[in-house]
């Protein structure tokens, strides 16, 4: 397992560009560019964040790169889903597996049933902790990410008078884990840990 590769404050959902991004931590803690045979650009932004990511050595940070890619594209899917009421075309089965998936299904069928959606969208900032192997024979990697999600600005509305309908209380910041997993070469999320009783 690997140390945790971390930079900036702001890390989260973007995942609308397919170029490789390879970035480090400078010791000012800003994020520089590593050269790339391919050309190298900023995630564009989704769902109101935008997407950073940082390592101290090039293979890590490219791997970080496509963990937090598929972290970023989950909660841009799931913003959308939630957003929608409908999760067919939102694209959780893009970046999203498992558990993670089946229960992106589970809070989209739970919010229509009580005739709700969500508007607006979190805030992420997501940090890889950990890279590793399922099993050396398989080849399969798998990573954690752990976040500090604040959903001060993701809400709950009504569907028909799209008034919001917020819990009584609710904690606004809370952690999440995340696992990750090569699925054929590809990381997706498949599995999220809320922990809606720890502020963060």
């Amino acid at each position: 397992m690997g140390r945790t590769l971390r930079c900036g404050a702001a890390i989260a959902a973007a995942a609308a560009s397919a170029t490789p991004v390879l970035a480090a931590c400078s010791s000012g803690g800003t994020v520089q560019t590593l050269p790339s045979t391919a050309q190298t650009a900023a995630l564009a932004p989704s769902a109101g964040v935008s997407l950073q990511a940082a390592a101290s050595a090039l293979p890590s940070s490219t791997t970080a790169v496509l963990v937090l890619r598929a972290y970023a594209g989950y909660w841009a899917a799931q913003v959308k889903a939630l957003d929608s009421g409908v999760v067919t075309g939102s694209g959780l089965q893009t970046y999203s597996t498992g558990t993670a998936l089946s229960g992106a299904y589970t809070d989209s069928q739970r919010l229509n049933q009580a005739g709700l959606l969500m508007s607006g969208a979190p805030r992420n900032n997501p940090a890889v902790t950990g890279i590793g192997t399922v099993a050396p024979s398989s080849g399969v990697q798998s990573a954690t990410v752990q976040d500090c999600l604040d959903i001060t600005d993701w809400h709950q509305i009504d569907q028909k008078t799209r008034q919001l309908r917020d819990p009584a209380q609710r904690l606004t910041r809370y952690r999440v884990t995340a696992t990750a997993r090569t699925v054929g070469g590809v990381w997706m999320i498949s599995e999220v840990r809320e922990d809606t009783g720890q502020s963060c």
